[in-house]
């Protein structure tokens, strides 16, 4: 390779060991020179190398894709994010991810995801992505990344506790907890009649279960509700769901400090 040297935006053309800025992400040198669709290049700095277009070069538009540049801690890497233009369904559930547990705006609006987290391996795309064509369900429409069915209560996204769920089997443990106040899941106070009144959702009708003295009366209704309709779902997609969310499902116990 001749000499390095930095290169001006008036020189026509570009040679191989030419060094050029980037707007963000610091200098990066020329490796090959096939013709203006495709020059090879480095970044200088982290050794990064990835191919792109004379004109995004001499605009400084190339990018560092092994830096954390998506909501301050995701790495794209060599992972194809895009085909046509369009994001592919494994970015799209990647950054949506990192939103739920990157974006403070994201997080005040929805409370549950605060102090959650995504590990190391998760961050990285073309990790997240190679995961998510080995799981069942991850190629069916409506089908949800679930991080808390395997782990009653976890807040990190990670390949050993994250899974796949239909819609239905997701909206099973989703709580109002504006309506309950400091009552126990299920159960809410009418000041009016001075009871605890307990309700559940059941395919996606609210059913009344009744009025009790004592918001633990109250949750006992509920909770012998709740998990028997969690196992008859559960039974419903047994031959389509990931067999460790059927068995957690199965097991899924409802206390009264959810």
């Amino acid at each position: 390779m001749k000499d390095t040297k930095e290169v001006g935006k008036s020189r026509t053309k570009i040679q191989i060991g030419d060094i050029f800025d980037t707007n963000n992400y610091g200098k990066l040198v020329v490796l090959e020179y096939e013709n203006t669709s495709n020059l090879k290049v480095k970044f200088i700095d982290t050794a990064y190398e990835t191919t792109t277009r004379a004109n995004q070069l001499r605009k400084g538009e190339v990018k560092d894709r092994s830096l954390p540049s998506v909501y301050g801690v995701g790495i794209i890497g060599n992972g194809i994010a895009r085909v046509c233009g369009v994001e592919t369904r494994d970015y799209q559930l990647w950054k949506s991810m990192l939103c739920r547990c990157y974006d403070e705006k994201y997080s005040n609006k929805y409370p549950t995801y605060k102090d959650c987290t995504v590990s190391d391996n998760f961050k990285y795309f073309p990790s997240f992505k190679e995961w998510c064509h080995r799981q069942i369900g991850f190629d069916q429409e409506g089908w949800h990344l679930d991080k808390d069915i395997l782990v009653k209560g976890n807040k990190v996204y990670s390949e050993d506790v994250c899974a796949f769920v239909p819609s239905e089997v997701n909206s099973l443990f989703i709580k109002r907890d504006s309506l309950r106040g400091d009552c126990p899941v299920g159960v809410r106070y009418r000041k009016r009649f001075d009871k605890f009144e307990s309700q559940v959702t059941l395919y996606g009708k609210m059913v009344y279960l009744g009025t009790f003295n004592t918001p633990e009366e109250a949750f006992c209704a509920y909770k012998e509700v709740k998990e028997a309709y969690i196992k008859d779902v559960a039974d419903k997609w047994k031959d389509q769901i990931d067999l460790r969310v059927y068995e957690a499902l199965m097991n899924y116990v409802v206390e009264i400090t959810d």
